[in-house]
């Protein structure tokens, strides 16, 4: 018995020693298994499943098992987190961007790691932080905020692509967007942060409101906006991450991305969250995902790669089938080599009011966005009854003030009671005359 306890060590010490006296990694000791949670897309995720299961097989000469949790957005992903306390049910944060993960540190979530080949990611790009300096979390895939338009469907309504973000509020748009709700998706809420730091909050949420009244519904996700602008059944929709329209191009739809003239680089990242329950194995992915193998998988996933050593038209001749169409989407060799000007972005301010934003959208647009689109009816009817009888040389001195008063209730302070009663003391006014 002892003799038999004797080899028994001996084998298993040469399982580990011979390993590495060849060169080879060692065997991961413990569970095989890993689990993800975070917002990407399917075809990343079943693109990421499949890459790694392969790698870890011949790597270990094992199989890995692999539990995903995709709650839906950015946010609903957090409040995940959130709710896991101390003991996550899941290794890695897998996708969403630079403020879920900052809020994430603040709150003590997650654990720094830095993956090899850590220093092929840039620190920051045009203003925009990649990657935490601690090794906390670190992109793995940029993109940049855009709009998404069907060309087809605009065509066919005579209505020219509308570049800025105040075309978008041209009542020739209205009833033709579409777009989702800043908790459901985290690109539509980096989009409302776009407009309150470009635009000031005041100023910016007023733009919601009116970018509110031209909605014809709003989608269940990105996800769903990007499928109804592809369909054709809405030709224009708000905050889609940019690689949607590659992909939906890829298969066949006649849809464009747009960047309008405020954005900002979204870099779609990851990171180790606190008491992992494997955390080996994530560190594990985390290096194989920053691997020029691992960046290969993330762009046929229809995600950009993140490293700054890659080149499309190289990987094009070496077989990557979706390099040639992130050349064809972007107009460069890497994503790196864009030549784009993006709103001066507090990062800091983004991930402290991160919860007020959502909150105050859901409660004061979403909501109310029925008696916001009757409010803003009327407003408009007797602003239009206000200019006629102006250009009838009508004295409107009293009207005028009053329906100033009612857009400004509108826009500024969001009292929509409040502006439909002024609009309508205006009418009166003019009915006097």
């Amino acid at each position: 018995m002892k003799k038999r306890i004797f080899n028994t060590a001996i084998v298993t010490a040469c399982l580990f020693v011979v390993p590495l006296l060849l060169g080879l990694p060692a065997q991961v000791t413990g569970q095989d298994k890993i689990g993800w949670v975070g917002p990407i897309y399917k075809e990343l995720s079943d693109s990421l499943t499949k890459g790694f299961k392969d790698f870890y097989k011949k790597t270990y000469g094992k199989d890995i098992q692999i539990s995903f949790v995709r709650p839906g957005g950015w946010p609903v992903c957090v409040d995940k987190i959130r709710a896991w306390g101390d003991k996550p049910d899941a290794d890695i944060f897998l996708g969403a961007g630079a403020p879920a993960h900052e809020l994430l540190k603040k709150e003590g979530r997650l654990i720094p790691y830095k993956p090899k080949d850590w220093d092929k990611i840039p620190a920051e790009w045009k203003g925009m932080k990649v990657k935490d300096i601690e090794g906390l979390w670190t992109c793995f895939s940029p993109w940049i905020v855009t709009n998404l338009y069907n060309e087809k469907v605009l065509k066919a309504l005579r209505l020219p692509p509308p570049k800025t973000w105040k075309d978008l509020v041209n009542p020739i748009y209205r009833g033709n967007i579409v777009q989702t709700l800043p908790y459901a998706s985290g690109t539509q809420h980096e989009t409302v942060e776009i407009h309150l730091q470009s635009f000031g909050e005041k100023e910016g949420w007023a733009y919601n409101r009116l970018l509110a009244a031209q909605l014809s519904r709003f989608s269940t996700g990105s996800t769903d906006t990007t499928h109804l602008v592809s369909r054709g059944e809405a030709p224009i929709g708000i905050a889609q991450p940019q690689m949607n329209a590659m992909v939906a191009r890829k298969d066949g739809y006649p849809v464009r991305d747009l960047l309008p003239d405020k954005t900002i680089l979204v870099p779609e990242s990851v990171a180790l969250l606190k008491n992992a329950p494997n955390e080996k194995t994530g560190k594990i992915f985390l290096d194989w995902l920053f691997s020029l193998e691992g960046q290969k998988y993330v762009i046929e996933g229809g995600y950009f790669p993140a490293r700054t050593d890659i080149r499309f038209s190289e990987w094009s001749k070496e077989g990557v089938s979706m390099a040639k169409h992130a050349t064809a989407a972007l107009g460069v060799d890497s994503f790196w080599d864009l030549s784009v000007e993006f709103v001066d972005y507090d990062l800091d301010l983004a991930a402290k009011r991160w919860d007020d934003v959502n909150r105050y959208y859901e409660m004061e647009i979403y909501r109310k966005w029925g008696e916001l689109k009757n409010s803003l009816a009327l407003v408009e009817e007797v602003e239009g009854e206000v200019k006629a009888a102006k250009d009838a040389k009508m004295d409107v001195t009293k009207a005028e003030a009053k329906i100033r008063e009612a857009r400004r209730l509108f826009e500024e302070d969001g009292n929509y009671a409040a502006a439909r009663l002024a609009a309508t003391q205006s009418r009166v006014l003019l009915a006097g005359q």
